[in-house]
């Protein structure tokens, strides 16, 4: 008789996997030398992260209705496992990024940000902003990397991937969902 895996186990796996492919995507950008410091390397990161989570949420919402609930998931229950996986997902991609910012190159968010105000500096002189206006895209800059820390990241990181694992969910779960169907014969 085979056992089947709790909610938990099975969103830890699938969630840790994702993980995993988060960390090595983030180590791929890194070793490349690719920063995101402009709008469409920022937006590129963030498609690509999107379709990590999509990818994850969908194969494991799916394979926990057909393997574990025979076919049929409620709209909650599918938002609960897609939020889980990303939850645990979370939980490494946010440890690894500390590591990452205390240990491995404490001065890559540092190194990112000069990239992206010297981009922003070359946009805005080649639109035509008044200087103020560049002053003040400089000074948010410096702010940002003043106010940041590796541990407000690894929570910020928790909190945004909580908030964006839910609204994913939210949506996926839609097309996910499969009730039963009230005519069959009920089983034992």
């Amino acid at each position: 008789m085979e056992k089947k895996q709790s909610l938990l186990q099975f969103t830890m796996t699938y969630g840790v996997i994702m993980g995993i492919v988060s960390v090595i995507f983030s180590l791929i950008i890194y070793m490349t030398g690719f920063m995101p410091y402009n709008i469409k390397r920022t937006i590129l990161v963030g498609l690509i992260s999107l379709i990590i989570t999509l990818v994850f949420i969908v194969t494991g919402t799916k394979t926990y209705r057909d393997k574990i609930l025979n076919g049929t998931i409620s709209y909650w229950n599918a938002v609960m496992i897609g939020l889980l996986i990303v939850v645990f997902s979370a939980v490494i991609s946010s440890f690894y990024s500390l590591i990452f910012n205390l240990y491995i190159d404490p001065e890559y968010v540092n190194k990112v940000t000069e990239a992206s105000k010297n981009w922003w500096f070359d946009y805005l002189n080649r639109i035509g902003a008044p200087d103020y206006q560049i002053e003040d895209m400089m000074d948010k800059l410096d702010k940002q990397v003043a106010n940041n820390s590796p541990i407000k990241s690894f929570f910020q990181g928790l909190y945004v991937s909580a908030i964006f694992g839910l609204i994913v969910s939210l949506i996926t779960s839609a097309f996910i969902k499969k009730n039963p169907n009230p005519f069959s014969e009920p089983t034992a």
